[in-house]
């Protein structure tokens, strides 16, 4: 296999992934408004459905993982890292859903997954990770705008029903998933990506059962939902975070980034087309600004290495 379609394989699995979590968007809306599900217990389904594609990945390559990459040999403060991680997963992910049910599909995906990235650089330059530059403070500005004209509604001196909930909610979503990015950067490079996330998701899914027994766990109500909660768990989290992490290992952290930016594009199309839920203008507008700030990030980086 030469180069070239090497990379357009791997491209093509971390586009696949953004694809099926821009999807997932919609299928959780949809089953949450008709299929009876509640966001807490939607997210304990996805993790517990999403376990045994990655523990079945995780025990293939134990054998070629070094014994310091093994959990029993992992010090305290790894494992607090990975168990944090995952508790933070678990609740951007609970977040997300929340938002959705409130104020639908595209807008929290588009704060949630464009939003993060820009958090992360600036919690980056605030803890001394990274240094403040020209690049940097642009893309932070472009965002802010961007989020400014995304969030406000048409109508700005009636907000309608559950609306400050819903971005309340995103924002949230947007907040945890930058602290599972700060995770996972930080994770140890001799613990293999593939067993990271098949413990942390497993801690995820331990939380969220708390969480959704304390809450009482709802349950699809028929087979349309049975198998919208089965693409949740499988198709979001097992075959796209495989199909991610295949291509991902194969492009630079920058390109994978970028990639994954169909997902919000996806989910704001969908939602268009299905749920007659399209952006306003003015939305357009700040979302392309956060894509401007996305790429700019994303030079930043590429000028850096």
């Amino acid at each position: 296999m030469n180069s070239r379609t090497s990379a357009a394989l791997a491209w093509g699995g971390v586009l696949l992934a953004g694809v099926l979590w821009g999807v997932g968007a919609l299928v959780a809306q949809s089953v949450m408004e008709g299929g009876g599900m509640s966001p807490f217990s939607l997210s304990l389904a996805r993790f517990a459905l999403g376990l045994p594609l990655l523990w079945w990945w995780h025990w293939r390559q134990m054998a070629a993982t070094p014994a310091a990459g093994q959990w029993r040999h992992l010090p305290w403060r790894e494992r607090a890292l990975v168990v944090l991680t995952g508790l933070a997963m678990a609740m951007n992910v609970t977040c997300w859903f929340m938002g959705v049910a409130y104020i639908g599909a595209a807008l929290p995906t588009v704060i949630s997954i464009c939003c993060a990235p820009v958090m992360v650089a600036l919690l980056s330059v605030l803890r001394g990770y990274e240094r403040a530059s020209g690049l940097l403070l642009s893309a932070l500005v472009l965002a802010l705008v961007g989020v400014a004209l995304i969030v406000l509604p048409a109508e700005t001196l009636r907000l309608p029903k559950d609306y400050a909930a819903g971005l309340a909610w995103s924002f949230a979503s947007a907040a945890l998933y930058s602290l599972v990015v700060l995770g996972n950067a930080r994770m140890p490079v001799h613990v293999p990506a593939v067993s990271a996330s098949a413990w942390g998701m497993a801690v995820a899914a331990l939380l969220m059962l708390v969480l959704a027994g304390a809450q009482g766990i709802t349950w699809p109500r028929d087979g349309t939902a049975w198998l919208q909660v089965a693409y949740t768990g499988v198709a979001t989290t097992s075959v796209a975070y495989l199909a991610f992490a295949w291509g991902a290992r194969r492009l630079s952290p920058t390109a994978a980034v970028v990639g994954t930016l169909i997902e919000p594009l996806v989910a704001a199309l969908a939602a268009a087309w299905l749920f007659a839920e399209p952006l306003t203008g003015r939305q357009g507008v700040g979302a392309l600004l956060l894509g401007a700030a996305m790429l700019l990030l994303a030079l930043r980086r590429a000028t850096d290495a």
